[in-house]
């Protein structure tokens, strides 16, 4: 009897093992297929800590366009199929697991990925509820901008009431369908990823810190996790009543420039680029607040996340704007964006005389209204 007993033991640890060996594959196999090439390299990318792009491997392409990686990761990333000199690629979530992908040469970034589990959730936000908030956003947009003539005309005070519903409804109905996705997918990736890609470039403070606290322990332990945290902390950071942090830059001539300088005065610091549409848009607004209140002791500190001196240039004599530029021409790693956590542009700061931060984002009517209130009183 013991021996039957032990021997049933034995079969099940057996057993046991088997299927603990067999739950998680120790590493990832990429099997891929590139219709209309026969040789050459194709490259796995992926992106540091710091934001730096960084070729991770790289595998023959062999005849009939097939290629293979093999690796390990110690959690699911972000990675970039690409060919060599391409801008774009196929941009998937990698775990370790065995993995298919086709694509053609010309249009590598469309290409379909197979057997990735984590990639699946995180790529049906975009296939799915994205899609929805594109399809309502879309008419919306095109309303607005028939009705402004692109930006030329001022809207009624009928028209823009109806737009501000038709924003505030659009608004509600996007919020609703992510707040969904991040609490069915908590315990996965994705919705960290999402968190990062929605709520932290266009959602408020409030949210990422809401969002981040739904996610699984595990997570929140993630890559994707700690850079929440981190979205977190460094907002507390640049949070409306605390001091801004000091930064130093270069003019358009050469000449430091140091945010200190403009103690005593209301400055707006405000984060663009040459080449972002919503920028050059919105200058026009900026463009009067300065004209309006500079004589009244308001500056604006423009700094530029581009990377070519002439294009940063030409858009400042094209848009006239006649206040200080600085740049350190490193693009999305400005060190004075980097230093305020900026995600997207264009986004500004209002700052007090006192140095400390007054406001966020302020756009269009609110900026004005922001400038009117404060200098009204003064």
């Amino acid at each position: 009897m013991k021996s039957t007993i032990l021997k049933s033991s034995l079969i099940v640890l057996a057993l046991a093992s088997v299927t603990t060996s067999c739950s998680k594959k120790e590493g990832y196999t990429i099997n891929g297929t590139i219709a209309g090439l026969d040789k050459g390299m194709v490259y796995l990318e992926n992106t540091d800590e710091k934001g730096n792009k960084q070729i991770a491997d790289s595998a023959q392409i062999k005849e009939g366009g097939t290629f293979t990686f093999e690796g390990k990761v110690s959690e699911p990333l972000l990675y970039t199929l690409k060919l060599k000199g391409e801008d774009y690629g196929a941009f998937f979530l990698l775990e370790n697991e065995d993995i298919k992908i086709e694509a053609k040469k010309d249009s590598i970034f469309k290409a379909k990925i197979s057997g990735a589990r984590q990639n699946d959730i995180y790529k049906s936000y975009y296939d799915n509820e994205f899609k929805k908030i594109q399809n309502i956003a879309g008419p919306v947009y095109k309303l607005s901008d028939s009705l402004t003539q692109n930006g030329k005309v001022k809207l009624t005070a009928e028209q823009q009431t109806m737009m501000d519903k038709k924003w505030k409804d659009l608004a509600a109905f996007a919020d609703d369908l992510t707040d969904k996705y991040i609490r069915k997918n908590k315990d996965k990736v994705g919705a960290a990823l999402i968190i990062n890609d929605r709520i932290v470039s266009y959602g408020t403070p409030e949210q990422v810190k809401m969002y981040y606290a739904v996610l699984s322990p595990d997570v929140q332990k993630s890559i994707y996790g700690k850079q929440l945290k981190e979205a977190i902390d460094l907002n507390e950071k640049t949070a409306v009543g605390v001091t801004a942090p000091e930064f130093s830059q270069t003019d358009i001539d050469g000449k430091v420039v140091n945010l200190s300088d403009y103690k005593g005065k209301y400055v707006l610091v405000d984060f663009w680029a040459s080449w972002c549409g919503p920028c050059r848009k919105e200058n026009p607004n900026v463009v009067l607040a300065y004209k309006t209140y500079h004589e009244k002791g308001f500056d604006v500190l423009g700094v530029s996340l581009d990377d070519k001196k002439n294009l940063w240039q030409k858009a400042i004599e094209k848009d006239g704007l006649t206040w200080t530029h600085v740049s350190d021409l490193k693009g999305w790693q400005n060190e004075a964006a980097v230093l305020y956590g900026v995600k997207m542009v264009p986004t500004n700061y209002l700052i007090g005389p006192d140095g400390k931060i007054v406001a966020k984002n302020l756009r269009e009517a609110e900026l004005q209204s922001k400038l009117k209130e404060i200098f009204s009183k003064s």
